[in-house]
């Protein structure tokens, strides 16, 4: 995928153009790089069962670490690196300690949710996997640290204490990696993965448009910012597979369902390179700070129709309802009514906002 320069500066900040154009490019290699790896871990007969020594370590590495860790009581709002794209107000009612809704939700989305805790731990231990079924061909593998675990999740659970801009918070990070690289055995990079549920030709087609979500990269801005590791992979699996056997002829498959092309299955995984610069960090951690204040002043902002698109998971959404004042309520309305007679109708910040108000 390229990208031009406009895209790259809004991305990276305001950086020499060259520079940038540098870093694309080279991590654009490193992604090539690390999914042919996987590609070639996957494709091997080998991959099909696993080395009793390295699953009994893993499984013991995270039966280590299995049990609640509290946060230090030191009365200050901590931040988890996920959840760094929340809107102000789901903030401030959950460091408020207004309960949680325990409502039934839809089958299949605890089912999709089921699905992407369990196979990310497959996957983590295929990586645990990759130097002895690869050999020298293992560029990207975990690190690992005195004790001799593996440089993933709770075992690089980190909370750290950070001031900025006046205001005191804290960041907590468990990253699903850290990678080495073979190329370089002084280079680290952070791995994430998230799993997609939308298709196959969904997800390769929104990632070649838009690169990594928004959200997605807010979280390993903050891992860079707690780490001090600037570069990594955001990597993407579609729970959706490529038909078992090309399905380019088929003429009961419509063109824009077919998920093969030029002789080739469309991938279900793609590593998505990112580079964090000072400019995001200081982004983020502005934003971070702003909240934090409004939590330490016992501050409800107001509801505005940005704050909509982030109700999906949201566990206070009747609480935020239910303390609408009238004025929010009729604004929220009248552009709802608004985007209903525009070209927006129908469109997600739409559909968001009608999903709200329901």
């Amino acid at each position: 995928m390229t990208q031009n320069n406009d895209a790259l500066t809004a991305l990276y900040g305001d950086q020499n153009e060259s520079r940038l154009t540098e870093i694309h490019e080279e991590g654009a290699e490193l992604a090539q790089l690390f999914q042919a790896q996987m590609d070639a871990y996957y494709a091997s007969p080998q991959s099909s069962f696993y080395d009793n020594r390295i699953e009994r370590k893993f499984l013991e590495q995270k039966l280590a670490h299995l049990g609640f860790k509290p946060y230090p009581n030191d009365g200050l709002v901590t931040f988890g690196a996920s959840g760094t794209a929340k809107c102000d107000r789901e903030i401030v009612f959950k460091n408020a300690k207004v309960r949680t809704e325990k409502t039934p939700d839809l089958a299949h989305r605890s089912r999709q949710r089921r699905v992407g805790t369990a196979v990310i731990d497959y996957v983590q231990l295929d990586i645990c996997h990759v130097p002895k079924r690869l050999g020298k061909e293992a560029l990207f593998t975990f690190a690992t640290l005195p004790n001799d675990e593996w440089a993933f999740e709770d075992a690089m659970q980190v909370r750290q204490v950070i001031e900025h801009n006046g205001v005191k918070f804290a960041i907590t990070v468990k990253p699903d990696g850290i990678l080495n690289y073979a190329k370089d055995t002084d280079r680290r990079f952070i791995f994430e993965y998230k799993t997609k549920a939308s298709g196959v030709v969904e997800m390769n087609g929104k990632l070649d448009f838009s690169g990594a979500q928004a959200d997605h990269l807010r979280q390993v801005t903050a891992e860079a910012i707690v780490y001090g590791i600037n570069e990594g992979f955001i990597v993407y699996e579609s729970m959706h597979k490529p038909s078992w056997f090309s399905d380019e002829d088929k003429k009961s498959v419509p063109k824009t369902r077919k998920t093969w092309r030029n002789g080739e299955p469309m991938s279900d995984m793609r590593m998505m390179y990112f580079y964090i610069t000072d400019e995001m960090k200081t982004a983020l951690l502005d934003d971070l700070a702003r909240q934090a204040e409004l939590v330490y002043n016992g501050e409800i902002p107001s509801m505005t129709v940005e704050f909509t698109s982030k109700c999906g998971f949201c566990p206070f959404k009747a609480h935020c309802k239910s303390i609408l004042t009238d004025a929010e309520l009729t604004h929220l309305h009248e552009v709802e009514s608004a985007m209903a007679a525009s070209s927006m109708a129908g469109k997600r910040e739409h559909t968001d906002l009608r999903n709200y108000l329901a």
